[in-house]
């Protein structure tokens, strides 16, 4: 539909899926094969997956409180997103930089988190220094944010880790739920809108 030519791949790593296409376009662009790139995700609504959830013990009966004291559980949202990655300058002056990626698998559980974020670290950590960045040059972190006791408290402790108490964050999951493959994608376009219009989801 779109006239696309070239690479045409798809990332299934559950809900880092369509966070993690921006890392592998980035790196096809850095190395010569691709100008530019369509990246995304889409996941829908599937009893399967809810089913799935559900024997884990994560859903929860209301709308997903992220980070709240009471929480309980994910619920599930459906949802697509899209972005055009293009070379820095391709267009001067619009649109947001990709300054970095970081990608970890710390191989502790296939559901649950290790208990002290240490991926979730190891991730941010890689990011920062791929973008040439320190911890004390970010002013917003967009959360995983499931609203699963073990995940927010995972998470919690591998930013309190490099960040301290200093950089706001937050998870848009409560407005969203967790839209698993898509979440990557949906939540890089929320930052980009706090990024350019100047908020904090």
């Amino acid at each position: 539909y779109l006239g696309i030519e070239g690479v045409a791949l798809t990332i299934s790593t559950a809900c880092s899926s369509s966070a993690k296409v921006f890392a592998a376009a980035a790196r096809q662009m850095a190395l010569g094969v691709i100008d530019a790139a369509v990246v995304g995700g889409v996941d829908s609504l599937c009893l399967t997956t809810l089913y799935g959830f559900a024997s884990l013990q994560l859903t929860s009966a209301q709308p997903a409180r992220p980070y709240d004291a009471a929480r309980d559980g994910i619920s599930i949202g459906e949802a697509a997103a899209f972005a055009l990655l293009e070379r820095a300058g391709a267009q001067p002056g619009s649109g947001l930089y990709l300054l970095g990626t970081g990608e970890s698998s710390d191989a502790h559980h296939m559901s649950a988190p290790h208990p002290e974020g240490l991926g979730a670290r190891l991730a941010m950590e890689a990011a920062l220094r791929s973008a040439g960045l320190q911890p004390q040059d970010i002013d917003y972190v967009n959360l995983h944010g499931t609203a699963t006791p073990a995940n927010d408290a995972a998470e919690g402790l591998a930013m309190a880790a490099l960040f301290g108490r200093r950089v706001p964050c937050s998870s848009t999951k409560g407005a969203t739920g967790h839209t698993l493959g898509a979440a990557g994608a949906v939540e890089a376009a929320l930052c980009a809108l706090a990024l350019t219009k100047g908020w904090i989801p």
